[in-house]
């Protein structure tokens, strides 16, 4: 059985992720301590009842006293918030790390309003569902997942390495990455998808013929659609806090569609090469191998081998990072 060095953790946010999180670490040695914090009563409710948390409660003081971890997965513009409530409760040594799906605005935030003394190892576990409830919280989610960390510089080094080590623990890969290179990429590969999805749903559903065409829409435009049944506060918050590195994407894809636009409108027949190129590139993203030949798809496609060297560790810790001891 995996072990850790946490031994009572607080848990802010017991909705999927931090749900998870607790059941997740629930199946370690020793098993630590939980209390979850929620200002939802259903969603206290639900991870006690779920196993995930030890104590559930609506009184942030209560929560992190005496944790030597805190974890604050909430929506991200939440993170603000939380930091300056917890930042005079919170004895020094404390682990804070969060889940958020930003990172440079959040990691901002963190190094202007928790004191010396606390270690911040940002984070962001690459999994999910695509529903954001309670209820589809599970102990396996982030098995095999890619979890992004973005530790301050003044972490200690431990701290650190404990995090690592948790991370390991609960089956992910862990992947340093700087908080701006960070936000670059999930503009888009997962921002921007939301958005559009939820623009296309916004366009078709907003016409006139609508009534007519929601009868005959089917799974492709299903599956188009399918991000939108995610949580709109995260996304919002998301938007609100990866505005640049978002409005890149959207100029980019902008831009992809006017060209497309004049190509239809053109009649041109190159339009087959576009969709033949994307097809191609999508099924070299899934396979790792080229599009020779189309794969089976399976999850397991999606899976990295390793993406964690040891050596990455010491550079990221070399570059800034207090050691303590």
């Amino acid at each position: 059985m995996a072990r850790i060095a946490f031994q009572r953790v607080a848990i802010l946010g017991t909705g999927l992720i931090g749900t998870s999180l607790g059941m997740a670490l629930k199946r370690l040695s020793p098993v630590p301590y939980i209390v979850g914090f929620d200002i939802s009563g259903d969603s206290r409710r639900a991870a006690s009842g779920r196993k995930a948390v030890d104590k559930a409660t609506s009184h942030l003081p209560e929560a992190v006293r005496d944790a030597d971890l805190v974890i604050v997965a909430t929506p991200v513009r939440t993170s603000e918030l939380i930091f300056r409530e917890i930042a005079p409760l919170i004895r020094a040594g404390t682990v804070v790390t969060d889940t958020g799906s930003t990172k440079r605005q959040i990691m901002d935030w963190a190094t202007a309003i928790l004191p010396q003394g606390i270690s911040f190892v940002g984070g962001h576990p690459m999994t999910g569902r695509a529903t954001a409830g309670v209820y589809d919280a599970a102990a396996d989610l982030f098995e095999n997942a890619v979890y992004c960390i973005t530790p301050l510089t003044s972490a200690d080094t431990k701290a650190v390495e404990k995090v690592v080590k948790l991370v390991e623990a609960i089956g992910a890969i862990p992947y340093f990455i700087e908080p701006d290179e960070h936000d670059g990429l999930v503009a888009g590969v997962s921002h921007l998808p939301y958005v559009l999805s939820a623009s296309l749903m916004r366009t078709v559903a907003t016409d006139r013929g609508w009534r007519e065409a929601r009868t005959v829409a089917a799974g492709g435009f299903a599956t188009a659609t399918h991000l939108t049944d995610g949580d709109p506060r995260m996304y919002a918050d998301i938007c609100l806090t990866n505005r640049d590195q978002l409005i890149r994407q959207i100029d980019r894809v902008t831009e992809e569609l006017a060209s497309l636009r004049q190509a239809i409108e053109r009649s041109d027949e190159t339009i087959y090469d576009r969709f033949l190129q994307a097809q191609r590139l999508h099924l070299e993203w899934l396979s790792g191998r080229g599009a020779e030949e189309a794969p089976s798809f399976s999850t397991d496609d999606l899976k990295p081998q390793s993406l964690f060297l040891p050596g990455k560790l010491g550079d990221v810790l070399r570059r800034g990072g207090k050691d303590k001891t």
